[in-house]
């Protein structure tokens, strides 16, 4: 095939290539793919490109990579080109990942059962014991169906021959099937007609098994079944999978502090009182899990939860202990355990490796150590992957005298060259580049056995020349499509064909109190930041259109904003009000961030929709750059049409369940604060300051001008933003607000904070127009009041549903 895209990339001798059989010749199963990629113009190409990057910037796609700058915040990166497999390429890879599964399931039962397999020394114990991963605590626990290993992901590469070998086992709490789901919704989205035309397999009867085998092997009592995914928190690298998961499959997302054991059986903590969990998915690692019976100094997990699963009163997917298994130690000892507990040859090979706590085998490897690399039995212990051949002779002594001393943690593999896959050059879209690639392949247990997930995940390296494949040293992703030889499968989601009575769910199901206090911060934040935004441009387009020399007096939006902390007053106003705008850690900025924080913590609950409109907001380019005035405003309109917008997502997207209610309380205790701050503020400015920068902050202008034809004055102004009962802006209308959502919350949950509003509400009934003046002292304390009120309302909602000192018994939902 002679086309612009293939000038420049060249096959490697060394390297399997995915795509080439020889120089120039496309393999059968990449034909029509590429065919339909040389027909695209280079512009398609680059706005494919740009689509793919902004739809993972808008849906923020993340991956943290610890030792990145970026932290939390650094996208994911996906290429376009999917990694293409062959029917027959596949049915290998599904049969041995399968078999695997099996097999490591088997070595799991025996190891925390009767180590009949340690005792006959085909597992060396200090194999088995000398590893980190191994938990005495586990033994003897029977989960449920007998299925330890729930879920189960290979890595697995082509050697230069093109075999498949597995380089790691991941059987602890295997991370990746969700961002293969995010990259196969993305990329199928840049190539639909192939998509459809290659009958690519689908992902959904995977996840669908996968939920389905968990409502099978879970107990059951005390309530519909409730599953949970256990995720240490928004500051893990792969929490968006936890969330993305969570979503689509419709488990509860919680974290360790959502739960708790009562009586041998674990509770969602939940403003409704502990509801059962029947079931847990955990992306936790093993000894976080349990900080009574395992890692004591953990503030990720529950207490009692091991006593639970030893008494199988609770799924765990997977089971305590199950890390012992990613020991590279084992992975020379597989081929003879499977034919002992399977009868079977291995049919998935594992590249070859010596553990080095065997004598022989250490000697044997630092003979061979130009064609080995070095780590840890342990891939949590941090230590670097070491190629023999790139040490130095002052490196292979030191590296010699450590692996001597502590032979047992430690193996030697064989270096194998991965294979090669083309993916787009981003500077120039009409060329391929080889980027080294692996696969994750995923399988779930099923009653028939292990189901294995077509495709999974494609990894690739940093760099051309990278040997090591890590998303933590910077590597990026593809999607995988395994091709079928005939129609692919018709099924494309995880919806039920039936739901029973069973299956209802109540409008306030599962609401933790965790998230129910991030909703709460998330309204607050919400609210905060489009009363920054608002005051900031008042202030910043009057500060323009004074003439005359600044103060206080005549400016009364820039004393509030020192009021509120936006700025300190004592540097010049305009280049403060700047700051305050456009600085990511200041002013708008840094709310806009504590507004993002509680968002990324609920990324399980914020529609598509609300996610890319709230990335946008913060992800603005003018908060990375110091920005003119024209361009501050122009954000600040930005801004605030935003945030509207998002508070539109919570009028007219959100069920008027709990959770609203409990955002809806947030947000109107933030704008109560507000609304009576700024009208003190006007009051004490006094009648010189005018009155049209407040019905400006108040977004009232347009109202007041539809009822007067007067120049803004107290007694309509007082009365509009005050008495106002229809008025979204109005003290009138939000206080009274205020009180019926508390009530209503009250009305499930038992009262608490009703009767701190209630004063203030009397107050303001019994306010009249005559009272309207700023002179006036029954004004002046309602006013106060309002602002005492709101803060002692949060206090209490805080109080009541936020902390979990012993304040409720069991409550079971039905």
């Amino acid at each position: 095939m002679s086309d612009p895209l293939l000038e420049g990339y060249r096959l490697c001798p060394q390297r399997h290539d995915e795509m080439l059989a020889a120089p120039g010749e496309l393999r059968p199963h990449w034909c029509r793919f590429m065919q339909a990629l040389a027909a695209s113009e280079p512009a398609q190409l680059a706005e494919r490109m740009a689509l793919v990057e902004r739809e993972v910037r808008e849906n923020g796609v993340t991956y943290n990579v610890y030792a990145d700058p970026r932290g939390a915040d650094r996208p994911w990166e996906v290429d376009p080109i999917p990694l293409l497999i062959a029917p027959e390429d596949w049915a290998q890879v599904e049969a041995g990942v399968a078999q695997r599964a099996r097999l490591l399931n088997a070595v799991l039962a025996d190891i925390y059962g009767a180590q009949t397999l340690l005792t006959q020394g085909l597992i060396p114990p200090s194999l088995v014991f000398g590893h980190r991963g191994y938990l005495h605590p586990a033994k003897d626990i029977r989960p449920p169906g007998g299925v330890h290993l729930f879920q189960y992901a290979a890595d697995l590469a082509r050697s230069p021959d093109g075999r498949w070998w597995v380089f790691s086992d991941r059987t602890q709490a295997p991370s990746g099937a969700g961002y293969a789901l995010e990259n196969r919704l993305v990329v199928s989205r840049m190539f639909p007609e192939m998509f459809r035309e290659l009958n690519i397999e689908h992902q959904a009867p995977f996840f669908a098994s996968l939920r389905e085998s968990i409502a099978q092997l879970a107990p059951r009592g005390d309530g519909p079944q409730m599953t949970v995914l256990l995720t240490p928190g928004p500051y893990n690298e792969t929490y968006f999978e936890h969330a993305l998961i969570a979503r689509y499959l419709g488990f509860v997302l919680v974290e360790g502090s959502d739960l708790t054991v009562r009586e041998g059986r674990v509770w969602l903590k939940t403003v409704a009182g502990l509801q059962r969990v029947h079931a847990i998915v955990r992306r936790q690692d093993d000894d976080y899990c349990d900080p009574l019976e395992l890692r004591a100094d953990s503030a990720l997990g529950i207490a009692g939860l091991a006593d639970c699963a030893r008494r199988g009163t609770v799924l765990l997917a997977n089971s305590l202990g199950s890390g012992v298994l990613e020991s590279g130690a084992l992975l020379g000892y597989l081929p003879a355990l499977c034919e002992r507990l399977l009868g079977e040859p291995l049919l998935l090979p594992s590249v070859a490796t010596w553990w080095l706590g065997e004598p022989a085998a250490l000697e044997d490897a630092w003979r061979r150590l130009d064609d080995l690399i070095i780590k840890p039995t342990d891939r949590a212990a941090g230590s670097e992957v070491l190629f023999g051949r790139r040490l130095s002779p002052a490196a292979r002594d030191a590296l010699h005298e450590r692996v001597r001393l502590q032979p047992h943690r430690y193996v030697a593999q064989e270096w194998v060259r991965l294979s090669q896959a083309p993916v787009l050059d981003r500077q120039r879209p009409r060329h391929l580049s080889a980027r080294a690639v692996g696969l994750r392949a995923f399988a779930v247990a099923t009653g028939s056995g292990y189901a294995v997930m077509p495709g999974g995940l494609t990894r690739m390296g940093s760099a051309p020349e990278a040997d090591v494949i890590s998303m933590q040293r910077g590597g990026g992703s593809k999607d995988a499509w395994v091709l079928s030889d005939g129609p692919a499968s018709s099924s494309l989601s995880l919806l039920r064909t039936t739901i029973t009575p069973a299956d209802l769910k109540a409008p306030r199901a599962h609401l933790s109190s965790r998230v129910a206090e991030n909703l709460f911060w998330y309204g607050r934040y919400a609210e905060r930041s489009e009363c920054a935004a608002r005051l900031l441009r008042v202030a910043l387009a009057r500060c323009v259109a004074e003439t005359e020399e600044l103060d206080e007096g005549s400016l009364p939006a820039l004393a509030l904003a020192r009021e509120w902390n936006l700025i300190d007053g004592e540097g010049d106003p305009v280049a403060e009000l700047l700051s305050a705008a456009t600085q990511p850690d200041q002013g708008l900025g840094a709310v806009l961030r504590q507004m993002g924080r509680a968002a990324f913590s609920l990324r399980d609950r914020l529609s598509i929709d609300n996610w890319r409109t709230l990335n946008q907001l913060v992800q603005d380019p003018v908060l990375t750059r110091r920005a003119s005035l024209p361009a501050a405003l122009n954000w600040l309109d930005r801004a605030v049409t935003t945030l509207v917008t998002l508070s539109g997502f919570a009028l007219d997207g959100m069920t008027r369940g709990t959770d609203w209610r409990f955002m809806s309380i947030g947000r109107r205790i933030e704008r109560l604060d507000f609304l009576a701050l700024s009208i003190q503020s006007a009051m004490e400015a006094g009648h010189g300051s005018g009155l049209d920068w407040l019905l400006d902050l108040c977004d009232s202008t347009v109202t007041y001008r539809s009822r007067y034809m007067v120049a803004p004055e107290w007694l309509p102004v007082l009365d509009l933003l005050v008495r106002d009962d229809t008025h979204t802006r109005s003290i009138g209308f939000q206080l009274p607000g205020l009180l019926q959502m508390v009530q209503k919350v009250e009305s499930l949950h038992g009262g608490f904070a009703s009767t701190l509003l209630a004063g203030s509400a009397e107050a303001l009934a019994r306010l009249a127009p005559e009272d309207l003046s700023p002179e006036n002292t029954a004004l002046q304390t309602l006013l106060a009041d309002v602002r005492e009120s709101a803060y002692r309302v949060s206090e209490a909602v805080t109080h009541t549903f936020f902390t979990h000192a012993q304040r409720s018994q069991t409550r079971v939902s039905t």
